[in-house]
């Protein structure tokens, strides 16, 4: 990834206005429509109403459950933006967003219906949050970041570090899960890593990417390209937690691991629509 030089005009801070008020409209939703209407808004799996399946999203059970969303929305999608900038693919951004902000509630919630409502009747109770449309900018994070290594590099290290990444956490869920790093898991995963970075290794002309970049071109890569790491990193672990009972709600990591398919699907397919 390269410098981005261009300075921030008013398209720009406009773009920044609009993301940010996703915030404002769920911050209101919770803080000024009253509760009863909020219910009315909530999914209830056993009896689910066909506009729940979007409302559902955009509605919280308490102030904590709205503040982790808009924590990890906003870690997710500044970070996206700024990939999309730099990768000079605005259009790209907005028409991802504005999917997620759609498709994600509505295919997540009809899971949600199917898997408690058909299969779990039994448990009765009401689905809501934007974890899922969060969990959806992680997987569109993970599409930017390896496009953004395609634009500097080329197709096949992004590739590799692409596939990389989705192991390492991979690794990381089955590690809080299992309460401990278990060397099989760990040994495939470092087998797989290897799989892809041999043919990269062994055609890579290294001599070559040093040269051609300056120092600080590289260390900016290095920086920015390990901070998104720790970033998908500490989004993964609010997705996955160990405790999956907090204040007597259940974490849904089911739809958390769909929202994060859904993101990596829709950004895919509408980059390489876009061409």
């Amino acid at each position: 990834m390269g410098f981005i030089t261009s300075p921030i005009g008013k398209q720009h801070a406009l773009d920044l206005l609009l993301v940010t008020s996703i915030v404002a409209v769920l911050t209101m939703v919770h803080v000024l429509v009253p509760s009863s209407l909020q219910d009315q808004l909530a999914l209830r799996p056993a009896d689910p109403q066909w506009y729940t399946l979007l409302t559902a999203a955009y509605t919280h059970a308490s102030f904590d459950h709205l503040q982790a969303n808009l924590i990890g929305y906003l870690l997710a999608v500044c970070y996206v933006y700024w990939l999309c900038l730099y990768l000079e693919r605005r259009q790209w951004f907005w028409q991802t967003t504005l999917g997620l902000l759609v498709i994600t509630p509505l295919v997540v919630n009809s899971a949600n219906v199917l898997l408690y409502g058909t299969y779990l009747p039994e448990i009765n109770g009401v689905t809501r949050g934007f974890s899922g449309v969060v969990a959806a900018f992680v997987g569109f994070l993970l599409i930017s970041f390896t496009a953004a290594i395609r634009e500097a590099h080329t197709a096949q290290l992004a590739q590799a570090i692409g596939v990389g990444l989705i192991l390492l956490l991979l690794l990381l869920i089955d590690t809080v899960y299992a309460k401990t790093l278990r060397p099989i898991v760990a040994g495939l995963v470092v087998f797989g890593i290897c799989v892809q970075a041999a043919s990269v290794l062994y055609h890579r002309d290294w001599d070559t990417l040093v040269q051609t970049r300056s120092r600080e071109q590289l260390l900016f890569q290095i920086v920015g390209g390990g901070l998104i790491v720790l970033v998908l990193a500490i989004l993964t672990l609010q997705m996955f937690p160990a405790e999956l009972v907090v204040n007597n709600s259940f974490v849904n990591i089911f739809a958390h691991g769909i929202g994060f398919i859904i993101g990596t699907g829709v950004s895919a397919v509408v980059l390489s629509y876009n061409g």
